[in-house]
């Protein structure tokens, strides 16, 4: 998710890279292939499909938005820190090769939901041809394998951001800030956790249903704010 509702136009922050570099520009390159391949899928084969290109076009925007919001956040991290050592450049790869594999799960997660819940299925059986009760719980398992890498990720970037705070000079606003994002990158994954394991745990129909909890994120974001803005209230940040 994009996770700068307090930092809204980086008044907190200095931008430290003035340019976009080449590790930028490689990402960039790899998180439009994701997008295309998102849309590759959703293309016509007939009439039908073509009517019905409108779930395809929700199913669609539900995935740009939430790999934009991967994105903004990748972006706003080169801004802000300019690194480009090699644990920097390696943690991105990493990111870069989830993001390629992320968006096969999370497009055929949000062409069923979208089919499902606007009536895109004729029967129950043609939704047993997709998955069945049983196999949501494995679907929530490999989608969240990968959101919760992603995250990790973040939680890896952030926190390596912070070792550096003082020979990059981040000031105690950009550390309690810095904290804040690898708060709500590893309550996101604890978050991720608690729906696979709710999905496997609870009988039907709560067990399928355990992916409405994601949006407790915005929770998680708003607690991590308050924190964020706490520390800097105290009378000292701590290193």
């Amino acid at each position: 998710m994009s996770r700068h509702p307090l930092l809204r136009g980086e008044p907190h922050f200095k931008w430290r890279s003035p340019e976009v570099s080449r590790v930028e520009n490689l990402s960039d390159i790899v998180f439009a292939l994701v997008l295309t391949l998102a849309a590759a899928n959703s293309v016509p084969a007939s009439f039908d499909d073509l009517t019905n290109l409108w779930r395809n076009g929700l199913s669609m925007a539900a995935c740009f938005a939430l790999i934009l919001s991967i994105w903004h956040t990748h972006h706003v991290f080169f801004r802000r820190y300019n690194l480009q050592d090699g644990w920097t450049v390696f943690l991105n790869a990493v990111l870069l090769c989830l993001i390629l594999v992320f968006i096969y799960p999370l497009k055929f997660m949000a062409d069923f939901f979208f089919n499902l819940f606007t009536g895109g299925f004729a029967s129950t059986a043609e939704v047993q041809a997709v998955i069945t009760v049983d196999q949501v719980a494995h679907l929530y398992l490999v989608y969240g394998i990968f959101y919760i890498a992603v995250q990790m990720v973040f939680v890896l970037l952030y926190s390596h951001a912070l070792r550096l705070g003082d020979q990059i000079e981040l000031d105690d606003t950009e550390r309690s800030f810095t904290r804040y994002e690898i708060e709500v990158a590893a309550g996101t994954g604890l978050l991720t956790v608690l729906v696979i394991a709710s999905a496997y745990l609870l009988p039907p129909p709560f067990g399928p249903m355990s992916g409405m909890a994601f949006f407790l994120i915005g929770l998680i974001a708003y607690v991590s704010g308050k924190r964020a803005q706490a520390r800097l209230a105290s009378p000292a940040t701590p290193d």
